[in-house]
């Protein structure tokens, strides 16, 4: 009777494991799909009307407040302070020696480069005076955002790591995630309301970071799963 039981958990396990593998494939390829229609589009079309009903939109109650708030929430994007925010969490995580964790955040650094040659191929100009009001001038161009690819990498890993951790209670879980997602959401409207990005853009940056992190997140879990 032992012996049967284990065949059957063996079975459901493998079963199990090949949908989440048939699911992580699937998703990937849709993404995809999405991000090269999105690409084709914005390298053959010029900012339709949607664009510019985003920025419209969230540019309407402009105030000095507003500005300084969107721009530190931009602010944290930026290389050199996302760079720090990444060696500081996994130091963290190294000293005490959640070894996997810290490494599942360095390879956050990663997602510069990946903006930054998405950009280059891509050469999509940035919004201008002309269509937006531009609060914050900015250098390289406009898709994918960097900005967002790097919330929703870094934060996103975050979460993930909170998600899988054995010590969190399910309400820390909770909280950490929704303010990862808070942190998310509100780094992305703060690019719009600043002028330095298009809506389309943000989506770009969101869909390669969630790329970017089902890859990354896959190995971490992974290897806590084997550990």
């Amino acid at each position: 009777m032992k012996f049967e039981n284990e065949n059957i958990y063996k079975n459901l396990s493998a079963y199990f494991n090949d949908r989440k593998k048939t699911f992580f494939l699937c998703f990937s390829v849709f993404f995809i799909i999405v991000f090269l229609l999105l690409t084709l589009f914005v390298v053959k079309f010029s900012p339709q009307a949607w664009d510019l009903s985003v920025s419209k939109e969230i540019q309407e109650d402009q105030n000095l407040i507003l500005d300084i708030v969107m721009k530190a929430f931009s602010w944290i994007g930026t290389v050199y302070v996302a760079a720090i925010m990444v060696f500081s969490f996994a130091a963290v995580f190294f000293i005490f020696k959640y070894f996997k964790e810290g490494l599942f955040l360095l390879s956050c650094i990663l997602s510069g480069g990946v903006s930054y040659v998405l950009k280059m191929l891509i050469d999509r100009p940035r919004p201008t005076v002309d269509f937006v009001r531009v609060v914050e001038e900015t250098h390289y161009q406009s898709f994918p955002s960097g900005h967002v690819l790097f919330y929703t990498v870094f934060f996103g890993s975050i979460m993930i790591i909170a998600i899988y951790s054995k010590i969190l209670k399910i309400s820390l879980k909770i909280l950490t995630s929704v303010l990862c997602l808070g942190m998310i959401i509100l780094g992305a409207v703060s690019r719009i309301y600043l002028g330095a990005h298009w809506f389309t853009d943000v989506i770009g940056g969101f869909i390669v970071g969630i790329l970017f992190v089902m890859v990354s997140g896959s190995i971490y879990i992974r290897s806590k799963n084997s550990a």
